[in-house]
């Protein structure tokens, strides 16, 4: 198993996730997509919909239905007591029966089971999901706070937005806020659009990666209980995007089991976390859980890049100037089909020429392509075409090495999915 929290992002877009994308890029209607505007412009427009647009296909839709409906079963302030209506707690059980054995909650079972060496039934993963998500508890003077609130929908503290940790839910909110609501005109005057955009708090590389963002925001908050609304500010907010609740909760999960110990960094398609959590003072319960972006991820040798998302690792061998050969440059994302059309550049930097004869350009699944025929003198370059029987860049970031006829790793780069993003540019390794 690799990055637990790598692992769960990809069963449930696989699932119910759905892709998160620039503004500018085209999304994929079949499986979903939601457009994130990622704002550097240091401007503060209040209008500005840092996500602009969210297609839910029609076969992932019943995940977010049963969690919208969650939405206004909670008091807005932390301090005050909750009730239970019996159509609440029905709801309440039919979001978690529909989700406790979803792909990204079962690739989370697995992980527990295994950091623990137990095996767990299903009634205490459902106890799990329960005491992490949905048991209230009381904290300082608040008596009935739970993580799912907290985290998923948001709450008050005198005027500050406290938790409110979930894409859709803020979706919904900066426009189509009727269907937090259920509908119901229980706040008289309260618009569909309940979110002012303050500004951008993100990290400075943080807008090419459209999986999280980190923003300031004012919430015009309903309260349900009282039939009124209330300004709130929220002063940093950061929230992966994409995701389904299962997801997010799935996360959250792994990250706060006890027996489970997992790490507190994540790194989540080429980017890299620092998983932000806060348990209840009798650490059964989440009260808290979130994303710190942290910089692009370098996914070989575990480090920040600090030279724009490519590392490059050497690997000298003494072949006859083998070691002086590098990749400098790769064609990832052409326009139109791929296979036939990728091409990684190589150079030979050393004084002497360099036999490429059964040479091979590997990715990152291990798959080649030979290199056949081609000395390459000092100071030239050859430009290898993939065939796309073999080797393969793939468009969500990966590795690219050079291996000489024995079998001898000369050289590695790797590359980020946000360095691919855009079609028809060539990749430049430092």
């Amino acid at each position: 198993m690799g990055d637990i929290y790598q692992d769960i992002w990809s069963a449930d877009q696989a699932e119910n996730g759905i892709e998160p994308i620039l503004a500018s890029e085209e999304g994929n209607k079949e499986t979903g997509y939601v457009k994130v505007d990622a704002d550097d412009s240091g401007n503060a427009d209040p209008d500005l919909r840092i996500l602009p647009m969210a297609v839910i296909p029609p076969h992932k839709e019943r995940s977010y239905e049963l969690c919208r409906r969650l939405f206004n079963n909670y008091a807005l302030p932390e301090a005050a007591r909750e009730t239970d209506t019996p159509q609440e707690r029905a709801e309440r059980h039919e979001f978690v029966e529909a989700i406790v054995a979803s792909a990204p909650m079962k690739v989370a079972r697995e992980y527990v089971e295994l950091r623990t060496s137990t095996t767990m039934s299903d009634e205490r993963w459902h106890n799990t999901l329960m005491d992490h998500w949905f048991r209230r508890f009381e904290q300082s003077s608040d008596p009935h706070l739970s993580g799912f609130e907290h985290v998923v929908v948001g709450e008050q503290e005198g005027s500050k937005v406290q938790g409110y940790h979930f894409w859709y839910k803020y979706y919904l909110d900066d426009g189509f806020a009727s269907q937090v609501d259920d509908g119901l005109s229980v706040v008289p005057g309260l618009s569909d659009d309940r979110i002012v955009y303050v500004g951008s708090k993100a990290h400075p590389k943080q807008p090419a990666f459209p999986e999280s963002v980190t923003i300031q925001f004012r919430w015009n908050a309903p309260d349900y209980d009282a039939g009124e609304s209330r300004p709130l500010h929220k002063k940093i907010g950061g929230f992966f995007v994409g995701c389904s609740v299962e997801g997010l909760m799935a996360l959250g999960t792994v990250r706060a089991h006890l027996g489970a110990n997992a790490p507190k960094t994540a790194v989540i398609e080429g980017a890299r976390y620092q998983m932000k959590l806060f348990r209840s003072a009798n650490n059964m319960h989440i009260r808290t859980f979130y994303p710190v972006f942290q910089g692009p991820a370098d996914p070989v040798g575990g480090g920040e890049d600090v030279t724009g998302g490519t590392t490059v690792t050497t690997r000298p061998v003494d072949n006859g100037g083998a070691g002086d050969v590098r990749i400098v440059a790769a064609f990832a994302n052409p326009q139109g089909h791929d296979p036939g059309r990728e091409m990684v550049t190589i150079i030979n930097t050393g004084p002497v020429p360099v036999d490429l004869g059964d040479w091979r350009v590997i990715d990152k699944n291990g798959n080649f392509d030979a290199i056949e025929g081609i000395s390459l003198a000092p100071g030239h370059t050859h430009m290898a075409v993939l065939s796309g029987r073999g080797a393969q860049l793939s468009n969500k970031g990966g590795t690219i090495a050079l291996a000489s006829g024995d079998g001898t790793a000369v050289h590695q780069v790797s590359y980020t999915k946000a360095q691919v993003r855009a079609q028809n540019r060539t990749l430049i390794f430092g």
